[in-house]
């Protein structure tokens, strides 16, 4: 019940979001579910590409 409450705040969050608020959005919610679950494993696909697209972007990936 928690997991798909914080995954629908984290879709409606980022589908209202700027490209300057988008990253506070990815990072708030990463950190959110780490806390939660204790790792970002088992991220639905959609969420995970969004993500990895925002760490490869701030250069935490590649």
């Amino acid at each position: 019940m928690l997991k798909e409450s914080l995954l629908n705040s984290f879709r409606s969050d980022v589908k209202n979001s700027s490209a300057d608020s988008f990253p506070m959005y990815v990072n708030s919610f990463t950190n959110l579910w780490d806390y939660e679950f204790g790792s970002l494993d088992d991220l639905p696909h959609d969420v995970d590409g969004l993500v990895a697209n925002s760490a490869i972007e701030y250069g935490l990936m590649e």
